[in-house]
């Protein structure tokens, strides 16, 4: 089956199909095609037989599509578990064509997204989790704190090097309510 179509699978029948990438590591995405822009996808990510925030992917990190028995089988979980009726997300994403608009609207809402970079020749990759604080016309900044819950720097990153945007996981939501929670004890400090 083309990959056009098992978009169109994904989309219509909320199917959750598994999206193969170009991460250094190999890590691909299952989830529910939600929309389909010209240059990037739209993903309710699953994880554990769950639905668990949206994902963004230029579309030229996508290498294919797989729609196999074990798809099959989790398709049929995640509508006995009622899991496919969870399938909700903000409707500004419809009216987002770029990676910047995505990235602007993320600031705009005071969403605080989990950002992943590929450079060095697609060989490495780094997450960044933070705020958005500017955008400019090829790149944005993000004030951005580690994964031991300290604050590190504002950094700029290039939106042709977005590998995935994160937003509205139990990991961003958990971590920036924290983060937003202690960075007004040090201002306070």
């Amino acid at each position: 089956m083309k990959v056009s179509k098992k978009y169109s699978k994904s989309l219509e029948n909320k199917w959750v199909t598994r999206f193969m990438t170009i991460h250094p590591d190999g890590d691909d995405c299952d989830g529910v095609l939600l929309d389909v822009k010209r240059s990037f996808l739209v993903i309710k990510e699953a994880r554990d037989f769950e639905f668990d925030g949206t994902v963004i992917f230029p579309k030229r990190v996508v290498r294919g599509c797989r729609d196999s028995r074990f798809e099959q089988c989790y398709n049929s979980i995640i509508r006995s578990n009622g899991q496919i009726n969870n399938l909700v997300f903000p409707d500004w994403i419809l009216k987002c064509s770029s990676i910047r608009d995505v990235v602007d609207q993320l600031k705009n809402h005071n969403i605080w997204p989990g950002i992943e970079i590929i450079f060095d020749e697609g060989k490495r990759s780094a997450f960044y989790l933070g705020t958005i604080l500017e955008t400019r016309e090829h790149s944005f900044s993000i004030n951005c704190y580690d994964a031991a819950g300290k604050w590190e720097k504002i950094y700029d990153l290039e939106y042709d090097e977005v590998f995935r945007i994160e937003f509205d996981s139990k990991y961003c939501n958990h971590f920036g309510d924290y983060m937003k929670v202690h960075n007004q004890e040090e201002a306070l400090a």
